[in-house]
């Protein structure tokens, strides 16, 4: 019975953590690649000259957005709204 309740309560704690998200992991200049590999990151807008915005959400801190210039992450901002992107500048 024991096993049984400590089972339930591992899985009700990991079922929960899929609705809250995660918490990205990055340092400043890290690479594109090695960005993607350690978080779950959307895309969300790219130019010509390079430059690659994407999206990571956790429930405590909103949206995140990561600013990526020549594959290496140059800097990052908050956001209420999945669409903040646009009103940051590149």
């Amino acid at each position: 019975m024991r096993k049984l309740i400590l089972i339930g309560l591992a899985l009700v704690m990991l079922s929960c953590r899929a609705f809250v998200g995660f918490e990205p992991t990055f340092t400043m200049g890290m690479s594109e690649s090695d960005f993607k590999k350690k978080n779950k990151p959307e895309l969300v807008a790219a130019n010509e000259d390079g430059t690659r915005i994407y999206s990571t959400y956790h429930a405590s801190t909103d949206f995140k957005f990561f600013f990526f210039r020549n594959e290496k992450l140059v800097r990052f901002e908050k956001g209420k709204n999945a669409d903040d992107y646009q009103l940051l500048r590149y």
